[in-house]
């Protein structure tokens, strides 16, 4: 701990010394907050104040002077409403085209079959006058319609009552307070993150790219330090600048709103129900959120920063990542999306959200503590995985993203070149984008024949890279026979874990009913196709195409730098970790991703201890196949084994799934271990 608090001073130090950080955190927030919000309310009320000080040309066709006179008259009689001097003129109807060179609006009048008159309002939009005076007009012509209305009816020796036999009335539940918070809090949840993430950019490129540029970061890798704590030292000082400009702007933004309301317009906040008192009970949970988010968006900012060479590189990469926390904080803007056990989860999101729930005065401790939770075990994971990019000279040291192999000629990359992490990062993202395009793209213009597109795409990206860097394909994706006993072993182990996936799917089924029934849609359509079309799309090709890519070319590859470094069984951990991971998220499904990591994990596990992919390429098509009789022949598979289409089920039969799936489990571990020594060792 000594040496890491040098090691924060040295970067505080370093940070502070650079007149760009200083701006941002000292500078914009205090001028700039002030400026923007109470210049711009200055600037639109002296708008609105020359618009309602200006005088209004209603132009009107001759022959109807006493409709204009009864419009006019309606205007002096509510002094309140049309706060305006307006000045009627008449034309004739040669003059109609040309009128609005002279007036703000021309008013045309015609004559119905059933003795109503049609009033025709024509103004100019890109006219801002022109477009004041129309709405104007608009109220003034309803008033008007009111005024004859009234008229009529008395004649008739009636009121307005016999318009409105019926009338409802709404009462709003929710207080006015309440109306308020979920009105700004999103937008408040939205600046407060921008303004954290902005506050930990400058200094996040400073301590990993401007380090760099310097050309201290090889003296500072010289001190007696591990990079754990090399890494946690340059985060803590990041943080601690993001946490600083947060409150600077929070402050600034704050005081120019209280200055607004209660310097400009009076007390309305107070008129509204709204307490500040009741606000400070929870301030110290919104400064515990904003340590958190700042660690968060720190750890975010220097992921990526740790790339770059040089300032103007490392903006280039954070810009993505501005884009992403944007549109992810602005989801507390969104009516329908509120704070839950679900949403929750979502880091970044879930501080938009808590803000939204706070102003409204629905604060809950229990769901600000789990999005606490979240975002600090996200930020943890963040910093492990920078610091195992710190252990990598490719990374620190090589010219940015540019010296990633992909960038490199075919020519200059040597035979048997195996992927590194950026040529992963990038030929999954690659790949995600289209699948997000063109694979939804074709599955709307073909249907259930889309999937074929989707599937080539996952087959052709990682063939696609390993021919480009002359990899070892044999070596890479596991190509060669398993053992008799490691086969039995991994059959035993995915029948074991299978039955665990299936109790994890009931309680999935439970937390998560939305998204089992958007699953069960999607799989419904599929069920109309022929069984042997089933299996052929649904089951061989992404037993043969996604095993090449998760537990070949992300496994493989991962495991094989691993190896280099003499890392060889942390390096599969970190592989089985990072391809099951990445293997969930493809399924784009939250209810999906918790069954599919479990899956992808036991299958990595089981190429890692064989050194065979065609295990798991037969488990896989055995694993959907099987997933497809079940959809496509619930009646017959129901009889035999009849607790698979059980909606829930029972305590007993949960037990019994339990102890068969750890007896199997164990029981093909074992057969693994015993059959594999060698690759093990």
């Amino acid at each position: 701990m000594k040496k890491i608090g040098v090691l924060i001073r040295k970067e505080l130090l370093d940070i502070l010394r650079d007149k760009k950080t200083l701006v941002m955190m000292v500078v914009v927030p205090i001028v700039l907050y002030p400026l923007l919000i109470i210049g711009m309310t200055l600037v639109i009320g002296s708008i609105m104040s020359s618009q309602e000080n200006a005088v209004y040309i209603i132009g009107y066709e001759t022959g109807y002077e006493e409709t204009a006179k009864a419009l006019e008259e309606i205007v002096s009689r509510n002094p309140q409403e049309f706060d305006t001097e307006i000045e009627f003129i008449s034309f004739d109807k040669e003059e109609a085209d040309s009128m609005l060179r002279f007036a703000d609006v021309a008013l045309r009048f015609k004559e119905q079959e059933n003795g109503s008159l049609q009033v025709e309002i024509s103004y100019d939009s890109a006219n801002q006058n022109s477009s004041y005076a129309c709405s104007m007009i608009e109220n003034v012509v309803e008033l008007y319609r009111e005024d004859l209305v009234a008229e009529g009816l008395t004649k008739q020796g009636l009121d307005e009552s016999f318009l409105y036999p019926v009338v409802s009335t709404t009462v709003d539940s929710a207080s006015q307070a309440e109306s308020f918070g979920m009105d700004i809090g999103g937008s408040i949840g939205m600046m407060m993150i921008v303004m954290i993430l902005m506050g930990a950019l400058y200094p996040a490129i400073d301590v990993t790219a401007g380090e760099k540029e310097r050309g201290t970061l090889e003296t500072l890798l010289t001190l007696p330090v591990t990079n754990f704590q090399m890494i946690f030292s340059k985060f803590v000082s990041v943080a601690v600048i993001a946490c600083v400009t947060a409150v600077l702007s929070l402050v600034s933004m704050v005081g120019s709103v209280l200055f607004l309301i209660y310097g400009l317009a009076g007390d309305p906040i107070v008129e509204m129900g709204f307490s500040i008192s009741g606000m400070m009970s929870t301030a110290p949970v919104l400064v515990v959120t904003m340590i958190v988010s700042a660690l968060l968006c720190s750890a975010l900012c220097m992921c990526f920063c740790v790339f770059a060479k040089s300032f103007k590189e490392a903006n280039n990469y954070v810009t993505p990542l501005l884009l992403v926390v944007m549109i992810a904080s602005m989801a507390g803007m969104i009516p329908s999306v509120t704070l839950d056990a679900k949403t929750a989860l979502i880091p970044i999101v879930n501080v938009s959200l808590m803000m939204k729930q706070v102003l409204s005065q629905q604060f809950s401790l229990a769901l600000a503590g789990l999005c606490n939770l979240v975002n600090l075990g996200a930020s943890a994971l963040i910093i492990w995985v920078l610091a195992k990019m710190y252990d990598s000279e490719n990374i620190l040291f090589a010219d940015g993203f540019r010296s990633f192999r992909l960038f490199q000629k075919r020519s200059d990359i040597k035979e048997g070149t195996v992927p590194d992490s950026g040529d992963l990062m990038i030929s999954v993202t690659v790949l995600f984008l289209l699948m997000l395009y063109v694979g939804s793209a074709a599955s709307v213009r073909l249907g259930f024949w889309g999937t074929l597109v989707s599937q080539g795409l996952i087959l052709a990206i990682p063939l696609l890279l390993v021919w480009y860097m002359k990899s070892d394909v044999r070596t890479l994706f596991s190509l060669q026979l398993p053992k008799r006993g490691s086969v039995i072993g991994s059959i035993l182990l995915y029948l074991g874990v299978y039955c665990l996936i299936m109790v994890l799917s009931v309680a999935l089924t439970a937390v998560f009913p939305e998204s089992t029934e958007n699953v069960e849609l999607t799989f419904s359509e599929m069920s109309k196709q022929p069984f042997v079309i089933l299996l052929l799309v649904t089951a061989l090709m992404p037993a043969v195409g996604e095993e090449i890519l998760f537990r070949g070319l992300l496994f493989g590859s991962i495991r094989e730098n691993g190896k280099k470094r003499d890392q060889e069984r942390s390096a599969a951990v970190y592989a089985i970790l990072i391809s099951s991971a990445v293997f969930g998220l493809f399924h784009m499904s939250l209810v999906k991703f918790f069954t599919t990591f479990l899956l992808g994990a036991v299958f990595a596990y089981i190429v890692w201890m064989t050194g065979s992919i065609y295990v798991t390429m037969c488990l896989h098509f055995v694993n959907n196949a099987f997933s497809m009789a079940v959809m496509k022949y619930p009646q017959t598979i129901g009889k035999v084994l009849p607790f698979l289409m059980a909606e829930e089920l029972s305590v007993p039969e949960i037990a019994g799934i339990l102890t068969v799936g750890v007896a199997c489990a164990v029981l093909g571990l074992i057969l693994l271990r015993r059959s594999n020594k060698t690759i093990v060792n």
